[in-house]
């Protein structure tokens, strides 16, 4: 998922803008913007020099809406800097990103220690910043009446390593049936969602397999054995578009995107939004902004933006594209995306994080 801003006033800007156009119909990418005012105009270093500079941002597709507005409200001051934008995954990202490829990555999920490690071989010091706060929501066909909420327990018994080769919801029965769980229909079970290249992928494994596995659930591992890992048998797509629509194309389906994703092919009528419960019995939570910002929806999760510090400090380009992405106008992509803010204490220290300069884990 790939878009360049406009750059220049001749013939390469043409051609810039229909490799723009292309992309972001490929991408299922937003092209509307908040522009910034003329007080956040970051078109100078000095107050007389106009930047320039072409940089690549890559990393989670979750992330990629929020910078994709960012680098069009960017760019359309400072004409001066394209920005091109990506979203492969956030894993993908990061090994851009360690090996010194690109300036900036997305990810929604913090960098693993592996992934630290290699950024500190290759040399590469990260400035981390926590940018704003998703849901990973369930989703299912519209025509789908037989699923309203599922608990993470009931997400294991068909989306965990146990469920490996389950085709339908009834497959999972013997597993519910064993700690009195939910007994599901004899209706076809078809799995869209992420790959392993995904943020998105690791988050849903982390707060649901493994919740469940470690007895966070309400079960008790030391009755039986858990495992940790998603079923490797599903359909797997870096494309949350195309995930949308493998749901939305099979009556009983079962799928998880990021929450901006989700409900916007639930406004469209593509999709259903299922209600998550920590616990079987417990309470029903829809994802929403009020639910994701307060964490009683389940699977909510933070998402981040590493900057390169070297490239920060000696290209002026990049430390005003991230001056304007942590700039309180700049934020507002946030919710724009149809994401949630942070709070307010965690927005100021993020921000004091890009201010100083602060390197290595932050938000660990």
């Amino acid at each position: 998922m790939k878009t360049t801003s406009r750059r220049s006033r001749n013939l390469v800007l043409a051609a810039l803008v229909a490799t723009f156009g292309l992309l972001v119909a490929a991408c299922g990418g937003s092209s509307d913007a908040t522009a910034p005012t003329q007080a956040q105009d970051s078109a100078a270093v000095d107050g007389t020099a106009p930047l320039e500079g072409e940089f690549l941002v890559s990393g989670s597709s979750t992330v990629y809406p929020i910078v994709l507005r960012q680098a069009e409200a960017f760019g359309g001051v400072n004409t001066g800097v394209a920005i091109s934008v990506e979203g492969p995954g956030s894993g993908d990202g990061a090994q851009k990103f360690c090996a010194g490829e690109v300036p900036i990555a997305n990810a929604s999920r913090l960098y693993k220690d592996a992934e630290v490690e290699t950024c500190q071989a290759n040399g590469v010091e990260f400035i981390e910043l926590r940018r704003g706060i998703d849901g990973i929501s369930v989703v299912t066909s519209p025509d789908n009446d037989q699923i309203e909420c599922v608990s993470l327990n009931d997400i294991y018994s068909i989306v965990s390593e146990e469920a490996f080769g389950f085709e339908s919801w009834a497959d999972a029965n013997a597993l519910t049936a064993t700690w009195d769980g939910t007994e599901f229909a004899d209706t076809a079970l078809d799995i869209f969602g992420p790959g392993e290249e995904s943020g998105t992928f690791d988050s849903f494994g982390e707060i649901v397999i493994e919740s469940v596995a470690k007895g966070k659930t309400g079960l008790d591992p030391e009755s039986r054995e858990f495992v940790k890992t998603i079923r490797p048998d599903y359909t797997s797509s870096p494309d949350d578009n195309i995930i949308i629509e493998g749901v939305g194309s099979s009556q009983y389906s079962f799928g998880w995107v990021g929450y901006a994703y989700a409900q916007s092919a639930a406004d469209a009528g593509d999709v259903k939004l299922v209600a998550v419960s920590k616990e079987d019995g417990g309470d029903c939570v829809t994802p929403n902004p009020e639910t994701i910002a307060s964490a009683e929806f389940p699977i909510s999760r933070f998402l981040y933006t590493y900057v390169n510090a070297e490239a920060a400090a000696n290209d002026p380009a990049v430390s005003a594209f991230v001056d304007y992405m942590m700039s309180d106008e700049g934020l507002t992509a946030v919710t724009a995306a149809g994401y949630v803010d942070l709070s307010a204490a965690d927005q100021t220290l993020s921000q004091g994080i890009w201010a100083n300069r602060s390197t290595g884990r932050s938000w660990g």
